[in-house]
């Protein structure tokens, strides 16, 4: 394995053992790993997603941005609905915990963004992961993501459609 891919994955083990905080009490560990083709959360995370909760219960101020990654053999779409789930069962888990329902936000990014650039098993497990992010409620004006059902939508779902008319973007039956 790459010496740089090394320091990163021992990185986040170390903070996710030692649970090592920022000076105002936010976790450092912001990555959660998860197993071929599941999105169950893994139990080793259950701390670590509490803190992050009770870190957010004591801010409301504050937005987490839950972002599932997804790797492996499949298509797009499975790519995108593996990272979806995966984003809110970490979702599930903070609400569990005491995070409001406002506070987390959640987004695919199947297939998109790895952590690790290389391929192989070896780093796969790194690429199936979920990563919080932390962003100031204030400055949240709209969602990241695209309305559900618009064209953007679609295809993040679906993946750049080409010529093929997506259902979005059809034009609007007229009542009548």
């Amino acid at each position: 394995m790459h010496a740089q891919t090394q320091t990163l994955l021992s990185r986040e083990q170390q903070l996710l053992v030692s649970g090592e905080c920022d000076d105002d009490g936010r976790p450092l560990a912001r990555q959660v790993f998860f197993e071929p083709d599941n999105w169950l959360v893994p139990e080793i995370y259950g701390d670590l997603l509490a803190t992050h909760a009770a870190w957010l219960g004591n801010r409301p101020e504050q937005v987490v941005l839950v972002s599932g990654h997804s790797y492996g053999t499949g298509s797009h779409r499975f790519f995108w609905l593996m990272g979806d789930r995966r984003a809110i069962a970490v979702r599930s888990a903070l609400m569990k915990a005491g995070a409001g329902a406002k506070q987390v936000l959640i987004q695919s990014r199947g297939a998109a963004r790895p952590l690790i650039e290389l391929a192989g098993e070896e780093v796969a497990q790194y690429r199936r992961r979920v990563t919080l992010d932390y962003l100031d409620a204030h400055a949240v004006t709209s969602s990241p993501l695209p309305l559900e059902g618009s064209a953007d939508w679609w295809r993040s779902v679906f993946g750049p459609g080409g010529k093929a008319r997506l259902p979005a973007d059809l034009p609007a039956p007229h009542g009548g």
